[in-house]
């Protein structure tokens, strides 16, 4: 049996030229203002996490759309919502279905001349037959509800534990419509949450930036194409 490839380099090619590879790129000043901005989140998350106290968000680096607080936003859905997105929603998104690279190079090749970004935000608005979605590989709701509980307890994570809890469960994907809906029933796993993808269509676009620790888990739910 062939071992799933991890470099990413030969699916890219693979899958339609340069526009294929752009998009596992996060924008250089994004990449560069990343390590700062995890911080940021992470002592914020932390700090209500302790306290229960919601302070004003702070400002980040790597997006136009900041945080909000207010009457129907909470701190924890805010921080989970954009540290998923903090490389990008799409363009620099590290996770990719092949499925839906294949759908934005299709989209490309009759709609040349335009970014890669512009690109991906058209086939995610519906226009299409085929669209394209950045989808929470762990239930987002119910990872909020689990750190709801800890609000004002003694079991609150210590800053690295939640940036590492935070990388495990506050993860997105790009998919399409179609292989989202196929989640739709699907139940959660907390002891790798990309088994929740295990037996569906899904299967990802391997990318030599994941850790060690996402290679693992995505291998153990099957998600790698043999090639």
């Amino acid at each position: 049996m062939r071992t799933p490839s991890l470099r990413a380099e030969p699916a890219v090619r693979e899958h339609g030229g340069m526009l294929s590879l752009d998009v596992l790129l996060p924008d250089p000043q994004v990449a560069s203002a990343l390590p700062e901005d995890r911080r940021t989140l992470v002592r914020y998350l932390r700090d209500y996490l302790a306290s229960g106290i919601v302070r004003e968000p702070p400002q980040l680096h790597t997006s136009h759309k900041q945080l909000r607080v207010d009457e129907r936003r909470e701190p924890i859905g805010q921080v989970s919502w954009k540290w998923s997105e903090l490389s990008g929603k799409y363009v620099g998104c590290p996770f990719w279905s092949t499925e839906a690279l294949r759908v934005v190079v299709g989209l490309d090749e009759r709609w040349p001349g335009r970014t890669p970004k512009r690109v991906c935000e058209r086939v995610s608005k519906g226009y299409f037959l085929e669209s394209i979605q950045h989808e929470s590989v762990f239930p987002r709701l119910e990872w909020v509800a689990r750190l709801h509980s800890l609000v004002g307890t003694e079991a609150v994570p210590s800053e690295a534990e939640l940036e590492a809890l935070l990388d495990r469960f506050s993860v997105g994907c790009v998919l399409t419509r179609a292989q989202v809906d196929e989640l739709a029933t699907r139940a959660s796993n907390a002891d790798n949450p990309w088994l929740r993808l295990q037996g569906t269509s899904i299967r990802l676009l391997p990318n030599s930036s994941w850790t060690p620790s996402q290679q693992a888990s995505i291998r153990d739910a099957g998600l790698l194409e043999e090639r």
